[in-house]
C-alpha cells in the first residue's frame, strides 16, 4: 500500500482552481520556493499569507485641453469656428448692444460690425441710440436729439427737453447753432431744423433722420424714422 493512503490527516487546498495535497499531520502552509509562482503574468500567493498588489491599471481622473478639430475641409487660413461653415454662420459675439455678431465669411470670421448709425438699442427709451458704434443716450451737449448734434456753450447753449425731445436751447444768435437757425418760438430759444421761416429744413440733419414738424408742443427737430 502506497505512503499516501498511510496519511492520518489528508489536507487539501485549492489555491486559484489548483488542488494541493499533503501528509503532514502539523503541516502550515508555505510560499514556494521563490516567495511567487507566476501564472499567466498574475502573482499567486498562498491565499493566508498573500499581500495586497494594487492593479498598476487603475482608472484615474485626467483633465485634458484640447482644441476642437477644424470643420472639416478647413482651409488654412480659414479663422477659427469658420473653416467649411456656411457663409452668416456666427463665429463672434458682438461687443455691445451696437455691433453686430462677427459672421463667417468664405472661411474666415469677420470682425463684427457696427449697427446702422442711430440705431435704437434700447426699444424701451427712444434716446437710446447707437453713435458711430457706441451706445448713447441723446439727451447731452454731444448729442442732442440725435447723434452728433452738439450744443454750443459759446452761444449759451445747453441740451433740455422741450415737449418730449432733446433740443439744444438758450442760443442768442442763429449762426451759433448747429443747424444755421436759432428759433423764437419757445423760451428759451431753441437751435431747430427750420429755416427760420417756419418750413422744415432737413439739410443738416444727421444721418438717418429727416425733419419733422413739432408745433404745437416744440419747434421743428430732426427724427428718426
Amino acid at each position: 500500500m502506497s505512503k499516501c493512503v498511510q496519511m492520518q490527516r489528508l489536507l487539501v487546498f485549492v489555491v486559484l482552481g489548483s488542488a494541493v495535497a499533503c501528509s503532514a499531520p502539523a503541516w502550515q502552509p508555505t510560499a514556494p520556493e521563490d516567495d511567487a509562482s507566476v501564472v499567466d503574468d498574475a502573482v499567486v500567493l498562498p491565499f493566508d499569507d498573500a499581500p495586497y498588489i494594487p492593479y498598476d491599471g487603475d482608472f484615474i481622473d485626467v483633465e485634458v485641453e484640447a482644441d476642437l478639430p477644424p470643420p472639416k475641409d478647413a482651409g488654412v487660413d480659414a479663422a477659427p469656428g469658420c473653416g467649411s461653415y456656411p457663409d452668416g454662420t456666427v463665429c463672434k459675439a458682438a461687443p455691445d448692444a451696437c455691433h453686430d455678431d462677427g459672421k463667417c465669411s468664405q472661411g474666415k470670421c469677420l470682425t463684427p460690425q457696427p449697427k446702422a448709425e442711430g440705431y435704437n438699442w434700447k426699444s424701451s427709451d427712444p434716446n437710446a441710440r447707437c453713435c458711430a458704434g457706441v451706445p448713447v443716450t441723446t439727451n447731452s451737449n454731444s448729442h442732442c436729439g440725435a447723434c452728433g448734434i452738439k450744443c454750443n456753450g459759446s452761444n449759451s447753449e445747453s441740451c433740455q427737453i422741450l415737449g418730449g425731445r432733446y433740443f439744444c436751447r438758450g442760443c442768442v444768435a442763429s449762426l451759433g447753432c448747429w443747424s444755421g437757425c436759432c428759433s423764437t418760438s419757445f423760451v428759451p430759444y431753441t437751435c431747430s431744423a427750420s429755416d427760420c421761416k417756419g418750413n422744415c429744413d432737413g439739410t443738416k440733419c444727421p444721418v438717418n433722420t429727416t425733419c419733422k414738424l413739432g408745433l404745437p408742443q416744440s419747434s421743428n427737430y430732426c427724427g428718426y424714422p
